[in-house]
């Protein structure tokens, strides 16, 4: 027997709260509805800005994943202009590490895979952009050797540091050399990278290649320095090389003062006799090959060298676990091995 008055007024509240809470939840899939569009929005926008600005959009990516281990970038204002530079963590009284690129559409974000490992061993790094290249000033000014060796001296002495371990890469290694020999007293360990003491000649081959100038070359330039981006079509390739053309002027500056300014840092190498330095080379190397670096290698008595068997022109960016091992274990080294 059931009854057929009024429903227990708790009852009725449930089902109210129950028909309200049916009416509010969204439909099956609204979410998914809802996302797409978004997602769609957000890759337009993303292909929209790596086609107006391919090597911007990769060196935010770059610059992205370097804050997420905790490098963050910087600027200086310098006597010859703005310097931007990536700077790890840490404590102030880390010893510091200041590493200089060489030629390439990386820039500083070469150092990329070894900046945060060399950290981890206690050190604090600091990798500037040279003047000319990526973001920091570009001018119409005489771009060399010595102009960039005279910033790294203006950015250390900016950041107070009073003895660095100095690593220079390709003909940034030239820049490493020429601040090392005026400035002895500051540098307590030299490693130069695949380069310096190129000679003239040599550097006048690297001048007529250095921007590429098809789709093929630049399609090289791009799976030798930046790793992982998949192949994209010629138009994207001719972009880029006209991207990388604002760093033209510094470049070649640079690589016209490898005579003159060599010349200077050759009169001088007696200055960083009692300085630990390490060469180290890539055994495939094509752009700096073997027999120059030991050339390098008798003209620094007592310097060791350094052989990534096989990694090509640029270790740090090929090895970057093997390179920064080796910077670790040498930065550790006192002069004559203790």
């Amino acid at each position: 027997m059931t009854s057929s008055g009024p429903r227990p007024r708790a009852l009725e509240s449930e089902i109210r709260l129950r028909t309200a809470l049916s009416e509010e939840r969204p439909p099956r899939g609204s979410w998914i509805r809802i996302a797409g569009p978004i997602s769609a929005v957000l890759l337009g926008v993303f292909s929209a800005a790596f086609y107006l600005r391919p090597i911007g959009v990769i060196r935010f990516l770059q610059e992205t994943r370097l804050g997420w281990s905790g490098v963050t970038r910087s600027e200086v204002a310098l006597s010859n202009g703005l310097m931007t530079y990536y700077m790890t963590g840490g404590y102030s009284d880390q010893e510091p590490v200041v590493m200089v690129h060489g030629l390439g559409p990386n820039a500083a974000l070469e150092w990329r895979g070894v900046m945060a490992p060399v950290a981890a061993g206690h050190y604090k790094v600091i990798a500037p952009n040279l003047l000319g290249f990526a973001s920091s000033d570009h001018k119409q000014v005489p771009y060399s050797i010595a102009y960039e060796a005279a910033a790294i001296s203006d950015l250390i002495d900016n950041l107070k540091i009073d003895k660095i371990n100095l690593v220079g890469h390709d003909l940034g290694a030239d820049v490493a050399l020429y601040y090392a020999v005026d400035h002895p007293d500051k540098v307590e360990r030299l490693i130069l990278v695949s380069g310096g003491m190129m000679g003239a000649n040599a550097a006048g081959r690297l001048r007529h290649g250095l921007i590429p100038s098809t789709p093929e070359q630049m399609r090289a330039v791009v799976d030798t320095t930046f790793f992982g981006l998949p192949p994209m079509p010629d138009f994207m390739y001719e972009r880029m090389a006209a991207a990388l053309a604002d760093d033209l002027s510094a470049q070649a500056g640079m690589l016209d003062s490898v005579g003159k300014d060599e010349g200077h840092i050759r009169s001088k190498l007696g200055q960083i006799f009692n300085t630990l330095t390490v060469i180290m080379l890539g055994g495939k190397d094509t752009v700096y090959p073997f027999a120059r670096g030991k050339a390098l290698h008798s003209m620094l008595p007592g310097s060791a060298t350094v052989i990534f068997k096989t990694s090509g022109h640029d270790p740090a960016l090929e090895h970057p676990d093997e390179f920064g091992e080796s910077l670790l274990y040498l930065f550790r080294q006192t002069e004559g091995g203790r």
